[in-house]
């Protein structure tokens, strides 16, 4: 139990990861709905508080602002984080839990690219993921099923019903687009955080992340209209449902920081996969609906696109460690 201990904390993660989505679609879906940015503020809002307490009892070196000379990098973490999650918690509003979950499985595979031509880090790009972005693209156009595609122009059967509405294609078409834009954050999110290392401890990152999210929310509500400002809690439910949002993110983060601490990278990489399970049983559970059809195949080529690729890194790494220890057995005996 000691030596998987890094995985359970993973998977607890993503435990905490699903339940903030689920949240985040009760809110944004029920009779009173709260707007993707309001459900933002208030989550990231907490997360944050919680970073600054943890920071100030440990006596985070560098905390709150980080090294002087990861700072910038610090300020992009924070805003790419920030469009990333918008795109999670916007699209949720039309598309299905699982659906919206599995289309954040790209980011890796963009990720993989862009970290592939950044002069700093010039991370090798294979040919297994090329393959597997084309893949998860056909993946995504599956899901947003437009009527170009595969006709019809009538609200599409199955989406968003669970959450008390009808969705039409363009309304999930514009989710599935908001989506795809928080993929690119969530990205930039990641490639920040490698080009950061060791430079920063990983909970002035969180942090960078928590507070801009809260910043730039905030602001939105109050100044621009078309959002519709802020929206007070009604019933003891909702009090409970946002408060829950802002536990679970950082509960979610501790946890994934931790157990990405302990574990290693290909194993903890594939265990993120598991958020689409727990997404699945809250899709049957809470509205007692399943994905359709296209829903599976697109979210089947998406998610099996993002395994493969993980798989496949491991087995190279693998193969590059024993290749290095060869080496060094051979140097020993020279």
């Amino acid at each position: 139990m000691h030596t998987n201990r890094g995985l359970l904390l993973i998977l607890l993660a993503q435990l905490f990861a699903s339940l903030m989505s689920l949240t985040a679609r009760l809110l944004s879906t029920g009779p009173q709905r709260f707007h993707a940015l309001q459900i933002l503020f208030i989550r990231q809002t907490i997360t944050a508080a919680g970073c600054y307490l943890w920071m100030y009892l440990r006596s985070t070196p560098s905390a709150p602002f980080g090294p002087p000379e990861v700072r910038w990098l610090l300020i992009a973490r924070g805003l790419g984080g920030f469009w990333g999650v918008f795109g999670l918690y916007y699209s949720l509003t039309y598309l299905d839990l699982a659906d919206a979950t599995v289309i954040t499985f790209l980011a890796p595979i963009v990720t993989g690219w862009v970290c592939s031509v950044i002069p700093g880090l010039k991370e090798p790009w294979t040919k297994d993921e090329a393959i597997a972005g084309v893949v998860s693209l056909v993946g995504v156009v599956a899901i947003v099923r437009p009527g170009a595609v595969f006709g019809g122009a009538s609200p599409v059967e199955g989406a968003g019903q669970g959450g008390g509405h009808q969705v039409t294609p363009e309304q999930r078409l514009v989710a599935v687009l908001v989506a795809l834009v928080g993929v690119l954050g969530a990205s930039t999110a990641y490639t920040t955080i490698r080009l950061i290392g060791k430079r920063a401890h990983p909970l002035i990152s969180v942090n960078y992340f928590s507070t801009w999210c809260a910043i730039v929310s905030l602001f939105s509500l109050l100044f621009i209209p078309s959002v519709g400002g802020f929206i007070l809690p009604q019933t003891r439910k909702q009090w409970l449902l946002l408060g829950g949002i802002g536990l679970s993110g950082f509960i979610m983060q501790f946890c994934l920081t931790k157990g990405l601490q302990l574990e290693k990278a290909g194993r903890g990489t594939n265990m993120v996969y598991s958020q689409m399970i727990f997404a699945l049983i809250w899709e049957r559970l809470v509205w007692g609906t399943s994905p359709g059809f296209w829903s599976m195949v697109g979210s089947a080529l998406i998610l099996g696109s993002a395994v493969w690729v993980g798989v496949r890194k491991q087995k190279e790494t693998t193969v590059i460690s024993r290749e290095d220890e060869e080496s060094q057995r051979e140097g020993l005996l020279a």
